[in-house]
């Protein structure tokens, strides 16, 4: 069986765009899974719900998206499954959790592959890269002279 693929959001992490641009040539038109994973299901028990938190809150900014909801809700039900002492996990279950782990950049093997991207250092000319959004201000007729805010006060009233 061959390995499975790297989805591209892990590589683009790694940097592996930078090192080889042309590797993800083909991948270009790949859904981007835009939409956070969200709250746990309902149907979850209230334990299998902290564990999917959990493992939510533990993630790396950017891997987890909301097609991957089943993906980290099986992985809480294992978590859950192999800490309970009463009725441990068997082996197959065990790994299994470990393999969820990994390919969602848990373990520290996985995340030594990762490379994220310092944050944009800011400057004094950042807020002028913002669009003046519509209806907020409003410009003089025939110029592109703004009209400030008008505040109300309670001699409006």
């Amino acid at each position: 069986m061959g390995r499975p693929r790297t989805p591209t959001n892990i590589l683009k992490l790694r940097g592996a765009d930078k090192v080889n641009p042309g590797r993800l040539k083909a991948r270009e038109n790949e859904p981007v899974n835009k939409n956070p994973i969200g709250k746990p299901p309902r149907f979850l028990s209230t334990v299998e719900k902290k564990a999917f938190n959990e493992l939510v809150k533990f993630s790396i900014d950017g891997v987890l998206g909301e097609a991957d909801r089943i993906g980290v809700e099986m992985a809480a039900r294992l978590l859950v499954k192999c800490r309970d002492t009463e009725e441990p996990a068997s082996a197959a279950e065990q790994n299994l959790l470990f393999k969820y782990l990994s390919q969602f950049g848990f373990l520290a093997a996985d995340r030594s592959k990762l490379s994220i991207p310092a944050p944009k250092k800011k400057n004094k000319f950042d807020e002028f890269d913002e669009p003046i959004k519509p209806g907020k201000r409003e410009c003089i007729p025939g110029t592109r002279i703004l009209i400030p805010e008008r505040q109300n006060t309670d001699d409006d009233w």
